[in-house]
């Protein structure tokens, strides 16, 4: 199929104020970005400890930390 397709799936979410359907071109769960499509992200504070360890540069860090020094920079680091 070349070109845009005949017949764009739509949102179809109403609007409260006009009470029209959304004509906003809708995601693979059949919602557009702004009624449900997108994911706003972790809540929980393990979710988002979860979500820092997925990161590329936090990965490439602890893969050059020393395992065995790792207890080590914080006491040395203390101000008691």
């Amino acid at each position: 199929m070349v070109g845009r397709p005949l017949h764009k799936k739509e949102c179809g979410a109403y609007a409260r104020s006009t009470r029209l359907p959304c004509k906003a071109k809708a995601l693979a769960n059949g919602k557009c970005k702004l009624h449900g499509g997108l994911s706003t992200g972790p809540k929980t504070p393990e979710g988002k400890l979860k979500a820092l360890m997925n990161l590329k540069h936090v990965k490439d860090k602890l893969k050059r930390q020393d395992p065995c020094n790792i207890g080590e920079t914080s006491a040395r680091h203390s101000t008691i």
